[in-house]
């Protein structure tokens, strides 16, 4: 049945699986109270965006809460949350809640929803051919992934823990010519092509341009999350980059 209260139970159930063991890590704990947060993020979406029916309610919390279900198994199998060390956690994800999820009262429909929103939500874009409603709650798991990264790293940089989840960006200061010609050419940037935090700033500032909901928009901008990231790259000459960007986000 569509019962938020089954949901969280599963997924404390699935997760102390990972806690309670010798191989215990405080990682474990970041990625379940992330997974929460997010959890929160697309409840208080889909309520200002009108998704009040008791199956929308219920996918917006699930969709939020299991989307990085796939984490703890990379963390133990590999000690690391890089994909491209690992495998991909959200096609991992898929494959988990598909066998192990209890389904139960969840129609065929709504499971095909959850799936997808887990598949696709660490995709640099989503495929095409998905129909409306798959977007949808593909779009909402997006959205609130990033508002919670978004405001985790401005919380971490304003408290000075940022290179410690970024140890590689401290010896390197500045942008990457690489990165700032793919965001010219293509409007988003990877990683492949980061060297420094002011590199992953402007990569930042790029989901806010994959942001789909302006209510997400608007989130960050009263929180001052954009004008944040702007501040720390107005020493580096891409004035006109970030103005583009910023046009493209505030259209949402």
């Amino acid at each position: 049945m569509y019962f938020i209260k089954n949901t969280m139970s599963w997924f404390e159930s699935y997760v102390s699986t990972y806690k309670n063991t010798e191989h215990y890590s405080e990682m474990y704990d970041i990625k379940i109270e992330h997974s929460k947060r997010v959890c929160k993020n697309a409840a208080m979406l889909g309520e200002a965006m009108g998704w009040e029916s008791d199956r929308e309610v219920w996918l917006t919390h699930a969709v939020g809460l299991l989307h990085d279900i796939a984490r703890f198994l990379q963390y133990k199998e590999y000690n690391t949350f890089l994909d491209s060390l690992s495998f991909d956690h959200g096609d991992r994800g898929e494959e988990i809640l598909d066998k192990e999820f209890n389904w139960d009262g969840i129609s065929k429909e709504d499971k095909s929803f959850v799936l997808a929103a887990v598949k696709y939500h660490n995709k640099r874009i989503l495929p095409s051919g998905l129909s409306a409603e798959t977007i949808k709650w593909c779009s909402l798991a997006r959205d609130a992934d990033k508002i919670d990264i978004f405001r985790m790293i401005q919380k971490r940089i304003e408290n000075g823990t940022i290179l410690n989840i970024f140890p590689k960006h401290e010896k390197v200061v500045g942008l990457s010519t690489d990165l700032v010609e793919e965001i010219e050419r293509e409007g988003l940037g990877s990683y492949n092509n980061a060297r420094s935090l002011q590199d992953y700033r402007l990569i930042q500032l790029t989901w806010g341009v994959d942001l789909n909901f302006s209510v997400s928009v608007d989130i960050l901008q009263k929180e001052n999350i954009f004008d944040k990231i702007i501040e720390d790259l107005k020493d580096y000459d891409i004035d006109y980059l970030i103005e583009k960007l910023m046009e493209r986000i505030l259209l949402k």
